[in-house]
């Protein structure tokens, strides 16, 4: 089985709000919720696509109950142990003003280091059956000095490929442990590397990784390893809500792996999970049958750019 880490599950809110007024009362129009969290996010997409997978997380609340119920009744194996403090709530707004599109984070629960131990324990045993590793979001606040970089030391002794999503002083340090594939977007990228091109941005991931994985918003993916690198793209007439297309994609890069797809066929089957991810309202949700509608929508180039690595 696939297994995925989320450190950091949430409920994700969408909030109808026309407008908002500092220091006043503002009232929201309607409101809907889904499970969230990256990692969250990226299992339920794998599921979706038909594969077996486990998510390993921390519980809280009865925020918590809800998150790891849904994804228990979506198939899901869910791991790792449940603590006092309740799961965060993150919220986007939508808005026919500027408002439309901002999101409001919540930092999640404080994980003291006894709680801390046990979720690494547990990520130990899930590595007995796990065919590839998925890290994806942030940390909870925590008193343990915890990182994705040890989980990814551990995995790697067992030679199981790790897949990281991650950003800031996270990314940095992943970055020294040679994780497979890092999958970050060219905002993530530029603040990390003080790059803009998504073709520079590549080339300073692959010095830590073997496989990269860039997304630039409406441009689409760029994929690439060693010397070859592959741009795709799903054009799209009407967008929903982009919220949670990483995660979606990083779904498909998953399950491309697990069928021994080739870079080609990779980027192509990723680029169409994200894209899915954009033409329907559920917050970092996607379904199968529009994925394989448009798979055979993307469109490919083998680009001609050399890395020199």
């Amino acid at each position: 089985m696939i297994l995925c880490l989320c450190p950091n599950p949430s409920i994700d809110k969408f909030i109808w709000i026309e407008e908002f007024k500092a220091g006043y009362v503002n009232r929201a129009s309607k409101q809907k919720f889904y499970p969230g969290g990256k990692g969250v996010h990226v299992a339920l997409g794998i599921t979706e696509l038909k594969e077996p997978c486990a998510l390993l997380g921390y519980w809280g609340g009865s925020t918590g109950n809800y998150i790891r119920d849904y994804c228990k009744k979506s198939g899901i194996d869910c791991y790792g142990p449940e603590i006092e403090e309740p799961n965060r709530t993150c919220v986007t707004f939508r808005s026919a003003g500027n408002l439309d599109g901002t999101e409001l984070l919540e930092p999640g629960p404080i994980i003291i280091e006894e709680t801390s131990h046990s979720f690494w324990f547990e990520y130990l045993k899930l590595l007995d059956t796990a065919s590839a590793v998925c890290m994806s979001g942030s940390w909870p606040p925590t008193n343990a000095e915890i990182a994705y970089t040890e989980f990814v030391v551990a995995a790697k002794k067992r030679n199981i490929k790790t897949f990281v999503d991650c950003s800031g002083q996270n990314l940095k340090d992943v970055l020294t442990a040679k994780p497979y594939c890092i999958h970050i977007n060219h905002h993530e990228g530029a603040e990390v590397f003080d790059e803009i091109s998504p073709l520079k941005i590549v080339k300073a991931v692959l010095r830590g990784c073997e496989r990269a994985a860039i997304t630039c918003g409406a441009e689409g993916l760029y994929l690439a390893e060693k010397n070859q690198i592959v741009h795709a793209n799903c054009k799209l007439e009407n967008i929903i809500s982009s919220v949670g297309s990483g995660d979606a994609l990083m779904a498909g890069l998953m399950v491309a792996n697990k069928k021994q797809l080739d870079i080609y066929e990779t980027a192509r089957l990723a680029a169409a999970c994200g894209a899915a991810n954009c033409i329907r309202e559920e917050l970092g949700m996607f379904y199968k049958r529009d994925v394989d509608q448009l798979v055979v929508q993307a469109e490919l180039t083998m680009l001609d750019h050399e890395l020199s690595l």
